[in-house]
């Protein structure tokens, strides 16, 4: 790979890396270095990419590995709900705290999830990538992601509906 052919390929890729790892990491800083850590790792494999057919691919998983292991070695998943702020503008404060509340409570059951379930309705409902690039990206079939994608939706729909009844029990419970 020359140099021209990898700066080409950093332009055309740098933004849709960017998004994933931003979607991953949270921190925009934490993404912006795991895209120009990846980058740089795949430089020192130049010659290797020349072999690979699907480079935009392949790229894009050394990415999310990367973006795992950074959160693992972290152990990120608990202070990245902490650390992250929503901002909601025009409404009320208690509007804004029970915003603030559903989607905390919707990324932590994100977060719960296996692996491949919280990455694939991370990239399809979060991120809005095509069922086609989602199995190039996670090496799997189309059929495989749609029916994944449903069973994991009902899963969270499952959970959410148990914390809000449990809430309106207890809720009604005392008044």
């Amino acid at each position: 790979m020359t140099r021209l052919e990898y700066i080409n390929m950093v332009r055309r890729l740098e933004d849709r890396m960017y998004r994933l790892a931003k979607q991953m990491l949270i921190s925009a800083d934490e993404a912006s270095d795991a895209v120009q850590e990846t980058f740089a790792k795949l430089w020192g494999k130049k010659e290797q990419m020349n072999h690979i057919e699907n480079k935009d691919a392949y790229i894009m998983r050394s990415l999310r590995n990367y973006c795992l292991d950074r959160i693992k070695s972290k152990q990120a998943d608990e202070s990245r709900l902490n650390d992250h702020e929503f901002h909601v503008s025009g409404i009320s404060y208690e509007a804004r705290y029970e915003t603030t509340e559903k989607v905390s409570i919707v990324m932590q059951l994100i977060n719960s999830l296996p692996e491949k379930q919280r990455s694939i309705i991370l990239l399809r409902d979060i991120e809005g990538y095509e069922f086609k690039e989602m199995a190039e990206l996670l090496d799997m079939n189309e059929n495989a992601i749609r029916t994944a994608l449903s069973r994991t939706r009902k899963i969270l729909r499952t959970e959410l509906l148990k914390q809000y009844e449990y809430g309106l029990q207890r809720n009604q419970q005392y008044s």
